[in-house]
């Protein structure tokens, strides 16, 4: 089963790389990770423009990977992303290249595995634009929260008017 695979993975990450006495720093933000989520899984459930998909067992669709993936995996990379975040502006740079690539790359290799699957034009190419455009309002939201929210509302109708679907 992927997904306690993947759970394992992560807890060891967590394990390994967090520094639990700082993760008051980073809960804003993965409260705000999950609002957006959350928010995108409301107004998209019925037309997903990326969706998970399990393969092992019925009971593993997109609700129930989903929430794994929001409430438990994405928190640990978020935790990770900010406590291990280099201070020098190239590194940095550097830094969240890397991040979006690698989180691109695990997306485009489940969905070579058929779990994670892609509708209504949605693809691997644009889930770079996505990622990057994700890591960066994480990272805003981390050092002013305020900009962020004021930022993430146009973010959200140019995304909805890219991407329409019928909210009914």
């Amino acid at each position: 089963m992927y997904l306690l695979l993947v759970l394992v993975v992560w807890t060891l990450f967590a394990y390994k790389f967090i520094d639990w006495s700082r993760v008051k720093d980073q809960y804003p933000t993965i409260l705000f990770f999950i609002a957006i989520n959350m928010t995108y899984n409301t107004i998209y459930q019925e037309q997903l423009l990326w969706a998970f998909q399990g393969i092992t067992a019925e009971w593993l669709n997109h609700m129930t990977i989903n929430l794994f993936f929001t409430f438990y995996i994405c928190p640990v990379t978020l935790i990770i992303f900010f406590q291990r975040m280099p201070a020098a502006r190239n590194a940095k740079i550097i830094y969240i290249a890397v991040w979006v690539i690698f989180y691109t790359i695990i997306e485009a290799l489940f969905a070579h595995k058929a779990m994670y699957v892609y509708g209504d034009g949605w693809n691997s190419w644009q889930n770079i634009w996505l990622n990057a455009s994700l890591f960066m309002f994480l990272l805003i939201h981390y050092r002013k929260p305020a900009l962020a929210l004021i930022l993430a509302l146009p973010a959200a109708a140019l995304f909805y008017i890219m991407f329409p679907v019928p909210l009914y």
